[in-house]
């Protein structure tokens, strides 16, 4: 049995393996980043290391709308990243057999769903999201 982090991203709900987050944190004071993408959010000094914090509705390409107050930062082995959300939710346990795989040419940032009586649970890809934030970082343009 495995457990999930869950959250909602837009009107989607998602979930991440508990082992893959350090922590939730209530947002630090969140220092911008000049010229970035509209999905940087800034970066926040968590423990005295900088991590960025992605907006991951915005990433997804969801509508703007509010934001937990909380962020999610993942371990430094994940990424290291912090992600800004919509709402978050619970730790729900799981069976990771039970989870419905999706095809491996797409390029979705989800890697399977896990049917839930309430509501689906999309499993964040970790590794094609920073795939995907690595090839829009490397443009740079927006370092200019």
């Amino acid at each position: 049995m495995n457990s999930l982090l869950t959250f909602v991203v837009g009107d989607e709900r998602y979930g991440v393996a508990i082992d893959q987050v350090q922590e939730v944190v209530r947002a630090p004071r969140l220092d911008p980043v000049p010229r970035a993408p509209s999905w940087l959010a800034g970066a926040i000094n968590l423990h005295g290391s900088p991590r960025a914090v992605i907006d991951l509705p915005a990433f997804l390409g969801f509508p703007g709308g509010d934001r937990d107050p909380r962020l999610i930062a993942l371990t430094p082995a994940a990424s290291g990243l912090a992600l800004a959300i919509t709402r978050l939710e619970s730790i729900v346990d799981c069976d990771l057999e039970a989870v419905l795989p999706r095809q491996e040419d797409d390029d979705s940032c989800v890697r399977g769903v896990l049917p839930q009586p309430e509501r689906m649970i999309n499993l964040l890809h970790l590794e094609r999201l920073l795939q995907r934030l690595e090839s829009k970082l490397g443009d740079k343009e927006w370092v200019r």
